[in-house]
């Protein structure tokens, strides 16, 4: 690592993953394999790859959002709201973060927060091809109205 990148990341100029020389591509192979351990349902695992990779680069949206999914799986929702609200900070569109968000809220009794995210999913996602989330947004917000 040179002098130059030490001192950046010290002053927290750059991520870890830049000043540890990871390159995009290695990021990406990583990301990849903690999300086929979490589509295996191997959630630990794919939590220890997850924070490690938020680790290196901590603003990445995905990151947090995955790692607030698997909270969220693995019912350690208090976690999953942090990651969550970190993925929504990076990326305020990123649909899949608030519905997890929403469902959290929900899990957590905080209902008119949870019809509020829920909402925004489904704001967010006419007109595009979301119609999954939407269609979870939807059975969530059904379940807060019983």
């Amino acid at each position: 690592m040179s002098r130059r990148l030490d001192e950046d990341w010290l002053r927290g100029r750059a991520s870890l993953g830049a000043a540890a020389g990871w390159t995009p591509e290695e990021i990406r192979i990583v990301a990849e394999l903690g999300y086929g351990l979490a589509e295996q349902g191997r959630n630990e695992e794919a939590i220890t790859i997850f924070e490690g990779l938020a680790a290196l680069a901590p603003a990445t949206a995905y990151f947090q959002s995955a790692l607030g999914a698997l909270k969220l799986r693995t019912g350690d929702l208090q976690s999953a709201l942090i990651h969550l609200n970190a993925a929504l900070k990076s990326d305020p569109t990123d649909l899949s973060a608030l519905a997890n968000k929403g469902e959290v809220l929900m899990l957590l009794g905080r209902r008119e927060d949870a019809m509020s995210n829920l909402q925004g999913v489904l704001r967010l996602s006419q007109g595009n091809d979301s119609e999954a989330l939407a269609v979870r947004a939807r059975a969530l917000l059904a379940q807060l109205s019983q």
